[in-house]
């Protein structure tokens, strides 16, 4: 049988599909975390649009600046707390405040989870007293004020934070836990962070903890480490670069899975300011001349020279052989902190190496050209001037000068078979490399780690540490100013040459021996048979 329906009942029967094809809306409670878009701004509170549709009155208490403007404005996305729902109107705010504070206020943010403001006004032995206002007091144990230990509590006297409300005894004594809301928040942000972690991203965080090695930095839930050496250019020490709670930005430079010491997985992140920065070598380039005469700082000294900071972030070496005398120890003419005058021998770019000559004090005045322009600096170096031509410095400095091609005159290529005494300059994993010669004249070559006659596995940097010297013989010399040497050929060539010398003693007929020679001939023997000659 058909069915009519009055034009009334149609429209009751179309909005009644209409309501039940609805969404359900949220029931919202007490305590609820929400985050709605800012309709309509209001003298003491806002509209939001919630995200299922409904409306909220937003509380503008705590989100006013210093001139009592609030902080948000139409369109803004606001993440707050239910407080209360009177007559279907959902009140939200960000946390409660000082004037809003009484005991019952405090039972319902204990019963909903709603952050409350105080302020922390002291610090005894077993935590800290928190001014809510209106005359209410709470306590925070020290465990539950922050995520880590606070190292001096007393720096924390003054500030204002947001509190959980874990317990009201006696209907007076409140138990707060700052703890949980940045744990709350960690866990929020977590995620998020997580996503953006990545190698060469830019992040900014706050500095947690200082070390001597390094600083923690909070990434926002996730904690990465800068090393000491990644924190700025040059040598500093930690803890004259960055403070805790100090905001700092920096570059995700590493990120490897790992285990924490319970066992869990975590993640190892290492972080770099430095990556951040303008290159001081790169700055200081173009007035890193050969000739230049500038003030540094000695940083250390070593058996073979003394390393000289220009500027921070850039070191040059005043080779023990660049003293201007002849020097057993670098630590009997400078020492680390003392300031020295030093003129530029040459500079290696690609290897980012300055070579230095020192200038004695009363040797300054003498080699200056009055005639010659400062090269421009600003990259604060401290330029004194530059050196007149070795031929008008007559014996005022004993070093030769390096031509302004900004490149060592190279030393005179050795002959094969030829034996010099050299210095070990650097270790590689196929063999050590050494020089020969005074600077500008320095000779380098290698020896290679079959010639340097150690047992198979031994450990160069050990047996043959940097600034060490011995004798090696040229195996090989090329035009292009690569020579490659042996310490092992030496050695057997002067076993050959004091056994020959024994012999001579023995027989008393040198001159027909046939493995009787000179040193120079016990070599080129030598080299012969390493050639199967």
């Amino acid at each position: 049988m058909a069915m009519n329906f009055a034009p009334q009942d149609a429209d009751e029967f179309a909005a009644l599909l209409a309501e039940s094809a609805a969404p359900a809306r949220t029931r919202f409670k007490p305590g609820d975390r929400v985050r709605g878009q800012v309709l309509f701004l209001g003298e003491n509170n806002a509209t939001l649009l919630l995200p299922d549709g409904q409306e909220g009155l937003l509380d503008l208490s705590g989100l006013r600046g210093k001139d009592g403007q609030p902080t948000v404005k139409e369109g803004d996305s606001v993440e707050g707390h239910v407080v209360r729902i009177r007559d279907r109107v959902i009140e939200v705010a960000r946390h409660l405040g000082r004037g809003t504070v009484n005991m019952d206020v405090l039972h319902e943010a204990a019963q909903s989870g709603l952050p409350i403001s105080g302020t922390i006004s002291a610090t005894n032995k077993g935590g800290y007293v928190i001014d809510l206002g209106n005359g209410a007091q709470g306590f925070c144990p020290h465990a539950m004020v922050d995520v880590r230990r606070v190292e001096d509590p007393n720096t924390l006297v003054g500030q204002r934070f947001e509190f959980r409300v874990l317990e009201i005894r006696d209907q007076k004594d409140v138990l707060l836990s700052r703890r949980a809301v940045l744990q709350e928040a960690q866990e929020r942000n977590i995620e998020t962070t997580r996503a953006a972690l990545v190698v060469g991203a830019r992040l900014k965080g706050t500095v947690t903890n200082v070390r001597e090695f390094g600083a923690f930095v909070d990434l926002g839930g996730i904690e990465g480490m800068i090393p000491a050496s990644e924190l700025a250019y040059g040598r500093v020490k930690v803890e004259e670069v960055v403070h805790p709670g100090e905001k700092v930005e920096v570059e995700v430079m590493r990120v490897e899975p790992s285990v924490d010491n319970r066992g869990r997985p975590n993640l190892r992140i290492s972080l770099s300011m430095r990556a951040l920065t303008a290159d001081p070598f790169e700055a200081a380039l173009p007035a890193l001349l050969p000739g230049v005469v500038l003030e540094g700082k000695v940083r250390r000294t070593e058996v073979f020279g003394a390393f000289v900071e220009l500027v921070p972030g850039v070191e040059g070496l005043v080779h023990v052989s660049a003293f201007g005398r002849r020097v057993i120890r670098p630590s009997d003419v400078v020492q680390p902190e003392q300031r020295v005058t030093v003129r530029i021998l040459a500079v290696d770019a690609a290897a980012r190496r300055v070579s230095l000559a020192y200038v004695a004090p009363e040797n300054l005045i003498k080699i200056l050209d009055p005639n010659a322009k400062k090269p421009s600096d600003t990259a604060g170096l401290r330029i004194v001037g530059v050196a007149l031509p070795l031929e008008d410095r007559g014996a005022a400095e004993g070093l030769q000068s390096a031509p302004n091609n900004q490149r060592a005159e190279r030393a005179r290529v050795p002959g094969m078979g030829e034996v010099l005494t050299v210095t070990v300059d650097k270790h590689e994993s196929f063999g050590v490399f050494v020089t020969w010669g005074t600077p500008p004249q320095l000779g380098r070559g290698l020896v290679p780690v079959s010639e340097l006659g150690l047992a198979t596995g031994a450990d160069t940097r050990r047996n043959l540490p940097v600034g060490s010297t011995f004798e090696a013989v040229v195996l090989d010399s090329r035009p292009d100013g690569k020579v490659r040497l042996s310490k092992a050929a030496a050695i057997h060539a002067r076993e050959q040459n004091e056994a020959n010398d024994w012999l001579k003693q023995q027989t008393g007929a040198a001159a027909n021996h046939a493995g009787v020679g000179s040193l120079g001939e016990a070599l080129m023997a030598s080299l012969g048979r390493k050639k199967g000659a």
